[in-house]
C-alpha cells in the first residue's frame, strides 16, 4: 500500500514539474487559439462585459473559465508585468490538469477497490496523455472543462451508490453545470448522469414520479447554472448553442465551415497521418479517426511540437505506437465490463462509465460532422470522456498483469517507459523544438481590437 502511494505521488510530482515549466518556458499566448482565449478573458477584464458569440474568434464559448481568468487578472497588481501575470493565469489549467488525474484516480477507486493498480494505471494514462499536456500549461477552457466533468462523474458514483440523496445529486448537478458553464462538450457527461440516474431509479422504483427524483435533481441543478448562458443565445440567436464566428464569414468558409463533412470520411481508415504528421495531403483528406488519434497522441496541429521538425516525426511515431498499445487495453477493459467479468462495487457504475465514454464519442462525431475542418479534428473535444477511457485502459493493463506475471512486469515497465516518454517529448525547450510563436500566425490569419490588445500586452509587452 505504501509503495503504491509513493508512485502516484511521484506520478503527480512529475505531471506537477512537467506543467509548471512548460507554463512558464512556452512562448507568449502560444496553445490552440491562444490570443483568442485571451482576448475573450480581455474583454471581461478591460471592458466589464460579456461579449457575444459573433463578436470574436472565441467569444462563442460559455464563459465561466473566462470570468475566472478575467477576476484572477483583476487581483494581481499590474507591476508583476505581463510574463507572470500570465504564468499566473496559466496556473488555472495547470492546477486542472492535475485535477483531472485526480478525479480519475478517485473514480477508479470508488469503482474498483479491490484493484488499487488500476486506479494507478488510469491516472497515470490521463496525467500523461499527450493531448493534455499542452492544454495543461496554456491559456484555454477544455481543460478546466475536463476537470470539472471529471469531478461531476466522481459526484455522480456517489448518487448511484445512494440515489436517494438529495444533496449528493444537486451537487453534482451545480459541478456538471459548471462544466457545461466551461464548455458545452461537457453535455454529454451531463447527459450520462441524468441516464444513468434514470435507470437506476426506474429499476428500484418502477416507472412513479420518485424515480425521476434523482436524475430530475441533477438537470434542475445543472439548469441553473448554466441555464442562463443558453437563454442568452436563444434570445439573440434563436438556437441554445451558438456557434458563431460572425466577423469573419469568409474566412470560415475557406477554413470548411458550410456543408457538412462526407459520411466516408468516418469509415476510412488510411493510415498517412500516422505515418508522417506533417502530410498536409494525408491531412486534408480528413480522415476523422486517423487523424483524431493522431491528435490524441501527438500535437498534429502544432500548437506546442513542431510537426515538421525531423525529431518530431521520430517523437511521433513512438507516441502513436504507445497509443496502440493503451487503446488496445480500452477495449480490453470495455470487453471486460460489457462482458461483466469484472465487479464494479458502484451500483450500475460499470455502465455509467461506459455510456460517459460512448456520448463522448457520439457527440463528437455529431460536431465534426457539422464542423468540416481538419481542425475540428481534435482529440481534445473528447477530454470529457478521458475518465472513462483511462479507467477502461487501466482495467486492461491490470486484467493483462493477473494473467500471467511476466504480463504484469510488462505492463508496469511499458506504463513507466510511457510517462517518461511523454514527459521527454513534451518538455519544452529539451526534446520538444521551440520554433516560431503559433500566436504569431494566429494574429496574421484573424485579429480584432481585443486580440490585438493581449497579443501587443503580452507577446510584444508594450
Amino acid at each position: 500500500m505504501r509503495r503504491g502511494l509513493l508512485v502516484v505521488v511521484a506520478l503527480f510530482a512529475l505531471a506537477a514539474a512537467l506543467r509548471l515549466h512548460n507554463a512558464w518556458m512556452a512562448p507568449p499566448l502560444s496553445g490552440y487559439d491562444g490570443p483568442f482565449h485571451a482576448a475573450y478573458t480581455s474583454v471581461l477584464y478591460h471592458e466589464h462585459r460579456l461579449p457575444l458569440p459573433h463578436e470574436g474568434w472565441s467569444t462563442f464559448h460559455p464563459p465561466l473559465y473566462y470570468a475566472t481568468t478575467a477576476a484572477l487578472w483583476t487581483a494581481l497588481p499590474d507591476l508583476l508585468g505581463p510574463r507572470w501575470i500570465l504564468y499566473a493565469l496559466r496556473l488555472v489549467n495547470v492546477l486542472a490538469g492535475l485535477g483531472l488525474g485526480l478525479a480519475v484516480f478517485g473514480i477508479a477507486r470508488r469503482a474498483l477497490p479491490d484493484r488499487p493498480q488500476v486506479a494507478v494505471y488510469a491516472a497515470a494514462i490521463a496525467l500523461f496523455l499527450p493531448m493534455h499536456i499542452g492544454p495543461a500549461s496554456f491559456l484555454g477552457n477544455e481543460l478546466p472543462a475536463a476537470a470539472l466533468a471529471a469531478l461531476g462523474i466522481w459526484l455522480l458514483f456517489r448518487c448511484l451508490e445512494q440515489p436517494e440523496g438529495t444533496g449528493r445529486a444537486l451537487l453534482c448537478g451545480a459541478v456538471l453545470g459548471a462544466a457545461v458553464l466551461t464548455k458545452v462538450n461537457a453535455l454529454c457527461v451531463l447527459a450520462a448522469a441524468g441516464i444513468s440516474l434514470l435507470f437506476v431509479g426506474v429499476h428500484s422504483h418502477g416507472w412513479r414520479f420518485s424515480s425521476l427524483k434523482p436524475a430530475a435533481l441533477v438537470g434542475a441543478a445543472a439548469l441553473l447554472i448554466s441555464g442562463g448562458y443558453f437563454a442568452r443565445n436563444v434570445y439573440h440567436y434563436g438556437q441554445p448553442i451558438a456557434m458563431q464566428i460572425g466577423p469573419v464569414p469568409a474566412l470560415m468558409a475557406q477554413q470548411g465551415y458550410g456543408p457538412p463533412r462526407p459520411l466516408e470520411a468516418y469509415l476510412s481508415v488510411a493510415p498517412d497521418v500516422l505515418f508522417d504528421p506533417a502530410d498536409k495531403a494525408a491531412r486534408r483528406r480528413s480522415e476523422v479517426w486517423p487523424v483524431t488519434f493522431a491528435s490524441v497522441w501527438f500535437d498534429i496541429h502544432g500548437t506546442t511540437l513542431h510537426v515538421r521538425d525531423p525529431d518530431s516525426r521520430l517523437f511521433s511515431r513512438i507516441l502513436f505506437a504507445c497509443g496502440g498499445v493503451i487503446t488496445a487495453m480500452t477495449l480490453l477493459g470495455l470487453f471486460a465490463i460489457l462482458r461483466r467479468r469484472v465487479r464494479v462495487s458502484v451500483p450500475y457504475g460499470g455502465a455509467a462509465l461506459v455510456l460517459v465514454g460512448a456520448l463522448a464519442l457520439v457527440a463528437y462525431a455529431a460536431f465534426t460532422y457539422r464542423v468540416a475542418t481538419l481542425s475540428a479534428l481534435k482529440g481534445t473535444y473528447l477530454s470529457p470522456g478521458v475518465p472513462a477511457f483511462a479507467i477502461l485502459a487501466g482495467l486492461g493493463f491490470d486484467l493483462a498483469g493477473r494473467f500471467r506475471a511476466e504480463l504484469r512486469a510488462l505492463t508496469s515497465v511499458f506504463l513507466v517507459l510511457f510517462v517518461l516518454t511523454s514527459t521527454a517529448i513534451s518538455w519544452i525547450g529539451w526534446l520538444a523544438p521551440m520554433h516560431a510563436n503559433p500566436a504569431d500566425f494566429y494574429i496574421r490569419a484573424y485579429s480584432d481590437e481585443p486580440s490585438r490588445r493581449v497579443y501587443d500586452y503580452f507577446v510584444r509587452e508594450r
